[in-house]
């Protein structure tokens, strides 16, 4: 399943909430999708979606969701310990990992190769890490 269709499929459940949406493909293809005053598109902040998002997580009642690329999570390794020692509740992110850095002409990452973000984000005390 490639980002679109992921994303495509995700809508329904992506209506009612706060997004916030890493930069460059991922943000065009939520554009596209599901364009709405409460998401927020970055551009030029590889690697903060997951940091912008925690800020944003106290004033809100509900869900927040970010939606990252691999290679972006890679450039901010630290959010998996935040996230994984911040109380468990409200944070919500999607990584979306093509093994590739998408938005700047899909150049290999290290989670394409032998690197497991799902393995450091259980490393780092995540909960509910799904592959």
């Amino acid at each position: 399943m490639n980002r679109c269709e992921l994303l495509k499929s995700l809508t329904p459940l992506l209506k009612d909430r706060l997004i916030v949406c890493n930069i460059g493909s991922p943000s065009q293809g939520l554009y596209a999708l599901l364009d709405k005053p409460s998401n927020f598109y970055m551009l030029g902040t590889m690697g903060l979606c997951s940091s912008i998002r925690q800020g944003l997580t106290p004033s809100q009642e509900e869900h927040v969701v970010a939606i990252n690329g691999g290679g972006a999570a890679l450039t901010n390794f630290s959010m998996f310990s935040t996230i994984g020692n911040s109380p468990a509740g409200k944070f919500r992110l999607l990584i979306v990992d093509n093994g590739t850095y998408g938005s700047t002409g899909d150049q290999p990452t290290y989670a394409g190769l032998r690197a497991s973000l799902a393995e450091v984000a259980n490393a780092c005390g995540c909960e509910h890490v799904v592959q």
